[in-house]
């Protein structure tokens, strides 16, 4: 027995050893075909992504490629505009009255007694002109006057008797006839004469030359011993009264509906630099002056210290209620046949060819006061082949689109890392 024990276990340890071999390559093959299968999967996802990756690229390729195809445009929506209305214009200063004085006689200036820049009062007397011709003349006149007087009352006596002796029928009517044509003959002299002397005698009272009004003498154009004709065209003195001061201003057209009278205004002067005086629209002209286009208008100044000077030159500005209206750049403009449009993108990106009216230029930008929305987005710098129905692109902001390829960078930056 002992004897068939040991023959019998080298067979046993035999199929123990076929057992384990076969176990051995089965645990190989098994592990072959696990990494033959993982490197296949593998294959499989990066000919997935491949293809996936191709297909993105196509798609923002044929994407670049339409919107390429489209016009790109940059667009903006409209300002409002300022509640108050502003504009400065230059001015120039006028004096409130200012009136030239004219000698009404002829003659030779005997004396002065105010220079320029004096303060006078009205009815002073500013000069005294020697008038000889006219002394003498109106001597004449009045010895005129008083032989004609002396006519008429002989005549007067001589048509008395005469009336008296016709009533008695002592004389014929025909003598009578003729002391009555005498005495109105007389009573016609006198009448002149009296007029001569009237007219003679006005002429020597203006050998005084008074002011007509309070004011400061701006001018003096005469000196003692000068000349003077009462048909001259220069005058002896001028006269202004300068407060208040007057302020004249040509407002354009496009500015002239929103002058109000009563409105406040500031005045500048180059003599008093960095200040402003208030002042007051107080009239307009009530009509556009057709050679410029403009309103003029008249914006009154307080000067009770004669500091400020009539003459000077002297900005304005003015400031007023503006309409409520919005503000597009200039450059959004679209001239047509048909009239000024703006280039409006829908929310299709579709182009809308809209009709506005304009109200003032402002330069960079042009008032809108009808036509358009405040959340329209308006074309800027559009094409002159801009049309209705044109679909566009719209160009991102210079801030938008750079914030866009930061963030593009920064997350291929974290998938490479």
């Amino acid at each position: 027995m002992d004897g068939s024990i040991l023959e019998i276990e080298p067979e046993k340890s035999a199929q123990l050893k076929s057992s384990a071999a076969q176990r051995s390559r089965a645990r190989h093959s098994g592990v072959i075909k696990l990494i033959i299968a993982v490197l296949l999967a593998g294959f499989a996802g990066l000919a997935f992504m491949g293809i996936t990756s191709r297909s993105a690229s196509t798609a923002a390729l044929q994407q670049e490629t339409n919107q390429a195809a489209e016009l790109t445009v940059a667009v903006v929506t409209p300002e409002k505009a300022p509640a108050t209305v502003s504009v400065d214009l230059p001015g120039q200063s006028q004096a409130y009255i200012e009136a030239p004085i004219f000698a009404q006689t002829t003659g030779y200036l005997k004396k002065w007694y105010f220079d320029i820049g004096a303060k006078v009062k009205a009815g002073e007397v500013l000069a005294e002109i020697d008038t000889p011709q006219v002394d003498q003349d109106l001597n004449q006149a009045k010895a005129n006057l008083r032989q004609a007087q002396a006519a008429l009352d002989l005549s007067l006596v001589t048509y008395k008797r005469d009336q008296d002796l016709l009533d008695r029928k002592v004389i014929a009517q025909q003598d009578f006839d003729t002391a009555s044509s005498d005495l109105h003959s007389k009573q016609a002299t006198v009448n002149a004469n009296a007029a001569a002397v009237s007219r003679l005698q006005a002429l020597e009272d203006f050998k005084i030359v008074r002011a007509p009004f309070d004011g400061t003498v701006t001018r003096r154009n005469t000196d003692i011993g000068q000349i003077v004709n009462s048909g001259s065209g220069t005058p002896l003195f001028d006269v202004a009264q300068v407060s208040p001061l007057r302020i004249y201003v040509n407002v354009p057209e496009a500015m002239a509906g929103y002058v109000r009278v009563g409105g406040p205004a500031h005045v500048t002067f180059n003599e008093f630099p960095g200040q402003k005086f208030s002042g007051q629209v107080v009239r307009t002209a009530q009509a556009i002056d057709p050679a410029s286009r403009t309103l003029l208008t008249e914006v009154d100044v307080a000067n009770d210290a004669g500091q400020l000077f009539p003459g000077a030159y002297s900005p304005v500005h003015l400031e007023t209620e503006g309409p409520a209206s919005l503000l597009v750049p200039s450059s959004s403009l679209i001239f047509r046949s048909e009239g000024a449009s703006l280039g409006i993108v829908g929310p299709d990106n579709q182009v809308h060819l809209k009709k506005i009216k304009i109200g003032r230029d402002l330069g960079g930008k042009l008032e809108i006061v009808n036509g358009l929305s405040p959340t329209d987005r308006i074309i800027v710098n559009p094409v002159d082949s801009l049309a209705d129905g044109t679909v566009v692109h719209i160009q991102e902001p210079k801030a938008k689109e750079s914030q866009r390829l930061s963030e593009t960078v920064a997350t291929k930056t974290t998938s490479g890392g």
